[in-house]
């Protein structure tokens, strides 16, 4: 998932200086699109790994709550 934030932030970089490239305004355009298409494509792509993280993290929560509620409070302090 890091790496993916960092694709991103390259991007965003890219894009930032876009404008200020030697290079004919066609070209600018369709990287412009290009780096466009992979942003949106990485930000799906991010959403579906966060919302499969907080479900680990709830599933784990959900585990950790259960095993704890069955112990008794001395077991509760030595854990």
């Amino acid at each position: 998932m890091i790496g993916k934030f960092r694709v991103l932030f390259w991007l965003g970089i890219v894009m930032l200086f876009l404008p200020f490239f030697g290079i004919p305004n066609t070209w600018k355009t369709g990287i412009a699109v290009l780096v466009g298409i992979i942003l949106i494509a990485l930000s799906v792509l991010l959403r579906n790994s966060y919302r499969a993280m907080r479900i680990i993290i709830k599933n784990l929560e959900h585990t950790v709550i259960n095993t704890t509620i069955g112990a008794t409070p001395a077991e509760k302090n030595h854990e």
